[in-house]
């Protein structure tokens, strides 16, 4: 039980340690998470500069999908052809006015 005790002990004085301020580990710190982050962002930059390079950085891909028609196509057909005929009939009757004999003569 005494060797447990002296473990958490010597555990919180590095706990207690690692918090009290040390210029010079900071320092290296700081100094070291600004270079990774200047190189991350180099080799960032250098990556885009690659992809407009190659034209390839706003290239959307279009795929296809076969979407079910919502549509019956021989319902469709009918309702066209009957459009059809019904301007051709409307086209004739202003082309050529139909001639009614006047009954009361």
């Amino acid at each position: 039980m005494n060797n447990f005790t002296l473990k958490i002990k010597s555990l919180l004085k590095k706990f207690n340690n690692f918090f009290k301020i040390n210029p010079h580990k900071h320092w290296n710190a700081l100094l070291y998470l600004f270079f990774i982050t200047t190189s991350l962002l180099i080799l960032f930059s250098l990556y885009l500069l690659y992809k407009i390079k190659n034209e390839e950085i706003f290239q959307i891909t279009a795929e296809q999908q076969n979407t079910p028609t919502l549509l019956k196509a021989d319902l469709l057909k009918n309702i066209t052809n009957l459009s059809d005929k019904k301007t051709k009939r409307t086209l004739e009757i202003n082309n050529n006015a139909p001639v009614y004999n006047d009954p009361s003569l």
